[in-house]
């Protein structure tokens, strides 16, 4: 994919503030479930969705299958495993870095829980 090929984010303001998001301040991998390669690092997250920082682009609009691996300052450490849409992407102002959106789709109770307690994390170390 060339940079001519990156997704444009056709997401109103509304659409995509529906979430408040949270920047991450630790690492948050997350990796594709049916190829174990690692796509990138949570750069923010919501309810709604997050932003990845990957070495690759990644294709538009796909549904994928993801793993999370999660350790937080707390020691808290989980994997959460949910399916997202690429739904924008930009190249990084560092050469060779791609910033990707994601929308979560359809998560599990146990999902949602482990997002909404990793976003908790987050704002109270704030």
């Amino acid at each position: 994919m060339t940079s001519n090929e990156l997704i444009e984010n056709d997401w109103d303001e509304e659409e995509r503030r529906a979430y408040e998001r949270y920047s991450v301040e630790f690492y948050l991998c997350v990796y594709n479930r049916d190829t174990d390669a690692l796509l990138g690092h949570v750069v923010d997250i919501s309810l709604g969705g997050m932003q990845l920082l990957s070495e690759t682009p990644i294709a538009g609009g796909e549904l994928f299958r993801f793993r999370m691996d999660v350790s937080l300052e707390s020691g808290r450490k989980e994997v959460v495993e949910f399916e997202a849409r690429n739904i924008w992407q930009a190249e990084d102002p560092n050469p060779g870095f791609y910033n990707a959106g994601f929308q979560f789709q359809a998560l599990s109770p146990a999902a949602m829980q482990s997002i909404q307690e990793i976003v908790e994390e987050i704002v109270a170390s704030m």
